[in-house]
């Protein structure tokens, strides 16, 4: 995951995935909306599928609960596929929204795509459009939970190294480049001391280092170990990390609660 300069792998505490699928359907055909339904729902076992006849009911409907998909037709009265579009993206801008519709064409589609629909999928005969659009709900919900766990962990992170809520900090080319003031009170020595050295300098359990800590770990890690002080006592910590790259360079950074 990646903004062009920074690149965190997220540790799984921050990971929360949930199973279940919420789709709200928008059709003014009340018969196709429970056929569709019908299908997705036994298709998908984690989807669940609430339905509502007007853009006006849909958007009541996602004020008033967690939907986690927009499936809409193109086609309503008063208020058509793409003006619903258009009022849930003021409030909802990353909400994955599918017009699923027999009308249109080409140009629909590229209308749409422009407006800011998530896909595009064509009604026609037969039950393989259902399948058809139960992979395109799939693909588009993963997506976008991926990137509201990425922007809620980055969120974390920011609040961790802000306000100081667990120590925190970053090692690159064997050294600390990046340490807050709480990792610095949790190893009782200031910010200024620990910028620039080596975390081997710090010793774990067993006379290892903090840095063979890092360093013998693959990717994502959490774990409880006893890190000495300046004062030589020792502390008992849990560390969560991941990696990291800062200017293009691998690092690791850690995150280290008291226990």
């Amino acid at each position: 995951l990646t903004d062009g300069s920074f690149e965190l792998s997220v540790p799984e505490l921050l990971v929360d995935r949930e199973d279940t699928v919420r789709i709200l359907h928008v059709d003014d055909n009340p018969e196709y909306t429970e056929l569709t339904k019908t299908f997705l729902e036994r298709d998908r076992e984690q989807f669940t599928v609430v339905t509502e006849k007007s853009a006006v009911e849909g958007f009541r409907r996602l004020r008033d609960e967690t939907l986690d998909c927009v499936v809409a037709d193109y086609e309503m009265p008063n208020t058509n596929g793409l003006e619903f579009l258009e009022l849930v993206r003021e409030e909802y801008p990353d909400l994955p929204f599918i017009l699923f519709t027999g009308a249109g064409d080409e140009a629909l589609a590229s209308e749409a795509i422009a407006a800011g629909v998530t896909d595009y999928v064509r009604k026609y005969g037969g039950t393989e459009q259902y399948d058809v659009l139960a992979n395109r709900i799939d693909n588009a919900v993963e997506r976008y939970r991926t990137q509201q766990q990425f922007w809620d962990a980055l969120s974390l992170y920011q609040r961790l190294v802000e306000q100081d809520l667990t120590g925190v900090c970053v090692v690159q080319h064997s050294e600390f480049v990046y340490v807050n003031s709480h990792f610095a009170d949790i190893l009782g020595h200031s910010r200024e001391e620990l910028l620039g050295t080596s975390p081997s300098e710090i010793l774990c359990e067993s006379g290892r280092s903090f840095a063979e800590l890092l360093d013998e770990q693959d990717g994502k890690f959490r774990r409880n170990c006893d890190l000495e002080r300046a004062d030589g006592s020792t502390t008992t910590v849990e560390v969560h990390g991941g990696s990291v790259q800062c200017g293009g360079d691998p690092g690791c950074i850690g995150v280290v609660w008291d226990c």
